[in-house]
């Protein structure tokens, strides 16, 4: 059953058990309703995260798995669960500065979008690159070339920002959108899903924001980047993704 103004929280850790704990400390102290989250934490290594208090929160619930499981498998299983009339997905590694689901609700409605996230920046305050353009094959390449720099996207007169895609990290959203969606495809394996899904959205007609005027705190771990496994499964998904029926599809309303 959705209940009106619950805000569903799904966090996944993967040995992540002091990233949850200053993750949760900072929702308290800058989101003040925090009775208003059902807290869903998935413990994906299944003995790795403690109990947990559940007062500050609607409820909580913590799922350990018996193996792990993928980035979309872990937050699909958690949204069966799921109550809230909105839904957020959330990193372990992130840190509230300042309050932010608050507003990006208002701003949702507002300006009549289906998925919202705030401007993510680092612990320099440098914009990370959480939203961008629809990827291809030669982006994916030229990331990796010496030199690259990622470019944000100027925010218009409200502050907004229009992309094709939002990173996994954070995302805010009717939870009537991830079911008409049918959540995210677990076919990917940790890289990927968010692309297809955003995209998935868009072929459904759905709009798709960043509030550059909210703003939250992220450590990026870019395990890809230093561990081989994680590279093989950044080459798969993205393999995947560019040989879909979806990709394929968006590229023919372009």
């Amino acid at each position: 059953m959705k209940v009106e103004n619950l805000i569903t929280l799904s966090i996944v850790s993967h040995g992540d058990a002091w990233r949850v704990s200053h993750l949760l400390a900072s929702l308290q102290k800058h989101e003040q309703a925090t009775a208003r989250f059902q807290l869903i934490i998935t413990d994906n290594l299944r003995d790795d995260l403690p109990d947990l208090d559940p007062s500050p929160w609607t409820s909580l619930h913590i799922l350990r798995n018996d193996q792990q499981m993928g980035f979309a498998q872990n937050h699909n299983r958690a949204f069966k669960l799921a109550q809230g009339k909105y839904l957020a997905i959330l990193n372990p590694d992130l840190i509230f500065d300042q309050p932010v689901i608050e507003q990006l609700i208002i701003r949702l409605h507002k300006h009549q979008a289906d998925m919202i996230a705030p401007k993510i920046v680092d612990e320099n305050g440098t914009a990370q690159d959480s939203f961008r353009a629809l990827p291809s094959p030669f982006e994916i390449i030229r990331r990796r070339l010496p030199g690259y720099k990622f470019k944000p996207y100027q925010p218009d007169h409200d502050g907004l920002i229009r992309p094709d895609w939002l990173a996994g990290m954070f995302w805010l959203m009717d939870s009537d959108v991830y079911r008409k969606l049918g959540g995210m495809d677990e076919r990917y394996r940790l890289y990927f899903e968010d692309v297809d899904f955003c995209t998935r959205a868009r072929l459904a007609g759905m709009k798709i924001l960043v509030d550059a005027r909210a703003q939250i705190r992220h450590d990026a771990q870019r395990s890809s980047r230093k561990n081989p496994y994680y590279l093989f499964l950044h080459i798969l998904s993205a393999i995947r993704f560019f040989t879909s029926p979806v990709y394929r599809q968006i590229l023919s309303t372009q």
